[in-house]
């Protein structure tokens, strides 16, 4: 029997995840705005459940994962949600991700599909690995940090909680990123980012 799940938001991260999900059922998803027509991923429709203060009124244990790219909301979410002890956040290691049994997750993790993490890896809670990011050996990544598809992560690199790190980014070995740091699509980071703000372009530099 396949174990059930919630997912929390309703945009395109939603319907990627669940497109990845085949071996959950999907019980539906919740969201504060209720949709115009029904969702449909593949040959499945995702019901619509209600806004999120649903499930605060659940006085059984379910599973919930949170599928938003958008580091802020995201804790937002999981803030809300931690203050019912019913809801539990797997760890999601979906189809064709490859982590390393050494690995250290926190709670509500996600790890898409081709997604690489390699040895002594470890993450905060409610991390999001998109399609194809790659954390190499030794990684750090603190809470709601989200890589976007192909970022790639070389060794022993270390990432403050609340980033956002944009598509097909490249930090080398080593190097550290501070709390609240976004990357520019296509930035490769070469030198520590060691306040907040936003990096692009190669060598990423900071623009605000």
């Amino acid at each position: 029997m396949k174990s059930q799940i919630i997912l929390a938001g309703s945009g395109g991260c939603m319907r990627e995840l669940a497109w990845q999900m085949p071996d959950w059922q999907i019980s539906g998803y919740v969201d504060v705005t209720p949709p115009e027509h029904p969702i449909k991923v593949g040959d499945r429709i995702i019901p619509y459940l209600g806004k999120d203060d649903i499930l605060l009124q659940q006085t059984k244990d379910i599973n919930v994962a949170i599928a938003v790219g958008d580091p802020a909301l995201r804790q937002k979410i999981a803030q809300k949600l931690q203050t019912n002890p019913h809801i539990h956040f797997p760890n999601l290691i979906l189809h064709g991700a490859e982590v390393c049994s050494d690995v250290k997750l926190g709670q509500g993790c996600i790890i898409s599909m081709d997604a690489r993490v390699s040895t002594n890896v470890r993450m905060g809670d409610f991390v999001f690995l998109n399609i194809g990011a790659m954390v190499c050996h030794d990684g750090r990544l603190g809470d709601y940090v989200t890589l976007a598809p192909d970022v790639k992560l070389a060794g022993a690199v270390h990432i403050g909680s609340h980033c956002d790190i944009g598509l097909g980014t490249k930090v080398i070995q080593g190097i550290t990123i501070a709390d609240h740091v976004r990357t520019g699509a296509g930035a490769v980071v070469v030198r520590d980012a060691e306040e907040a703000g936003t990096v692009v372009g190669v060598p990423a530099r900071k623009i605000k």
